[in-house]
């Protein structure tokens, strides 16, 4: 079921049973370009249980070409397109805030993750964001460079990406990470034999990290 009522709509994927006020540790999964939000739900029980996970749509609907539309993207071109990815990052930061009022949540329990797209707005939002972060996962992403957050190197940080990936290229998680680490982050970084999407070993790294966090 989508959801309207905060700055972004979304899907929801909670424990059975659980309301509002429950207090639960927050996932957010931000999916990639031509997606939506249920593109990685199905994928939440794969990632853990007791948690409580939000999958948003991203604003903008995705033209690949003129009159032909699917799915939504979170910032045009490659390079992304400054002003878009901006203004994508200041509505995912005030979703993440309005989500945090809504949705009870123990302190500091929120993981910021996301895949192709969504993980480059889950590294760019991360260390932006007021809230208090446990960790942020960045599957099959990038950094975008032209105006890097402000790193910390108290958040952790995960970086899962495929050596075949012919979307985003593995030499492009590479400087990610040299970049970060050059600004004292220290990313846990996996690579496994596989194209621009999830597999079953990936999502367990996924699932491991969120819970050591967590």
């Amino acid at each position: 079921m989508d959801h309207a009522e905060l700055s972004l709509s979304y899907v929801l994927r909670a424990p059975s049973g659980t309301v509002e006020s429950d207090a639960l540790p927050l996932i957010f999964v931000l999916h990639g370009r031509g997606a939506d939000a249920n593109d990685l739900a199905d994928v939440a029980p794969m990632m853990g249980s007791g948690y409580r996970f939000i999958f948003p749509n991203a604003p903008e609907l995705f033209e690949p070409a003129p009159g032909f539309q699917f799915g939504y993207t979170w910032f045009d071109g490659w390079p992304a397109e400054p002003n878009s990815i901006k203004r994508s990052r200041n509505l995912l930061l005030k979703f993440i805030d309005e989500s945090l009022e809504r949705f009870a949540t123990p302190p500091g329990k929120v993981i910021l993750s996301g895949f192709s797209q969504g993980g480059m707005m889950s590294l760019d939002v991360g260390f932006r964001t007021k809230q208090k972060l446990a960790g942020i996962v960045v599957m099959s992403g990038a950094l975008y460079e032209e105006d890097p957050p402000p790193f910390s190197r108290e958040i952790p940080v995960l970086m899962v990406h495929g050596t075949e990936d012919d979307m985003i290229p593995v030499l492009a998680a590479h400087r990610a990470r040299r970049i970060l680490e050059s600004h004292g982050v220290e990313p846990e970084y996996h690579e496994f034999p596989m194209g621009h999407y999830v597999t079953p070993e990936s999502i367990a790294v996924v699932a491991d990290f969120i819970r050591r966090q967590l």
